[in-house]
C-alpha cells in the first residue's frame, strides 16, 4: 500500500517538479530529451506462438535498461509518462485507428512480486497506454504462482509461466508487457486469452531484447 501511494503521488507531483533522468542525471524528465534521442527502436520481432502479431517500442539495451528498471522496481511514472505516447502511436500502427478497437490488458507479474512492490509494472504501463490511446483496458488474466523469469534460461522460461483467464473473453485483445526476452510470457498470456475466447491476440511490449529480433 505504501508503494502504491508513493507511485500515485509521484504521478501528481512530477508535472510540477521536474525529475532527474535516471540515466544521465539531467533535470527534465526521465528519460530526458537527450536520452530519448539515444533510444534505439526495437527490431522487427519474430513470430511468437499464440500471438497474431507482436511489436515492441525500443531495444532493451544499455540505454533503455535504466528506464525499464525504474519502471519495473520503482513504479517508474516518469518513464511511463515519457514513453506511453510513442507506445500509443505504435499501437495505432499495429491494430489500426478505429476506436474503441481491441481491448487492452496486461501480462500480470507474479503475485508475490506485486505484493512486495505494491504495484504491477505491466498494469502501470497498460493503464497509461489506455489513457493516451483512448482505448479500454481491463484485467483479464491471473498469473499462477511460480518462479520469477529474471535470470532463467529460455527452456526454464517456456515452462515457468502460466496464466488463467479471469472470465469469458471476446474479440481481439492487446496484451501489454514491459520487456520481451524469449516471448514465453506473452505466449502464455496469448494461450490463456484464446482459451477464454479471444478471437485474436496481439502482443505489445515496451522493450525487446535483440535476441528475439528477426533480422
Amino acid at each position: 500500500m505504501r508503494q502504491r501511494l508513493r507511485t500515485f503521488f509521484d504521478s501528481l507531483i512530477e508535472p510540477w517538479f521536474p525529475t532527474s533522468c535516471v540515466r544521465c542525471g539531467d533535470v527534465g524528465g526521465s528519460p530526458c530529451r537527450s536520452c530519448r534521442e539515444d533510444l534505439s527502436p526495437a527490431h522487427v520481432l519474430g513470430e511468437i506462438p499464440q500471438l497474431d502479431d507482436v511489436v515492441a517500442l525500443v531495444a532493451y539495451d544499455d540505454v533503455s535498461r535504466p528506464f525499464i528498471a525504474d519502471l519495473k522496481f520503482h513504479g517508474g511514472w516518469s518513464t511511463v509518462r515519457a514513453l506511453a505516447p510513442a507506445l500509443a502511436v505504435l499501437l495505432d500502427e499495429t491494430v489500426g485507428t478505429d476506436r474503441p478497437g481491441p481491448l487492452l490488458t496486461w501480462a500480470p507479474t507474479t503475485p508475490d512480486r506485486a505484493r512486495q512492490r505494491g504495484f504491477d509494472q505491466a498494469e502501470v504501463l497498460a493503464r497509461a497506454l489506455a489513457s493516451h490511446s483512448g482505448r479500454p483496458v481491463r484485467r483479464l488474466l491471473d498469473r499462477r504462482p511460480g518462479l520469477h523469469q529474471t535470470g532463467r534460461t529460455r527452456q526454464e522460461r517456456s515452462r515457468g509461466v502460466q496464466f488463467e483467464p479471469r472470465g469469458p473473453v471476446a474479440g481481439a485483445i492487446v496484451v501489454v508487457d514491459d520487456v520481451l526476452t524469449t516471448g514465453a510470457t506473452l505466449s502464455a498470456a496469448g494461450h490463456a486469452l484464446r482459451r477464454g475466447g479471444a478471437s485474436a491476440v496481439v502482443g505489445l511490449s515496451l522493450a525487446a531484447t535483440p535476441e528475439h529480433s528477426k533480422d
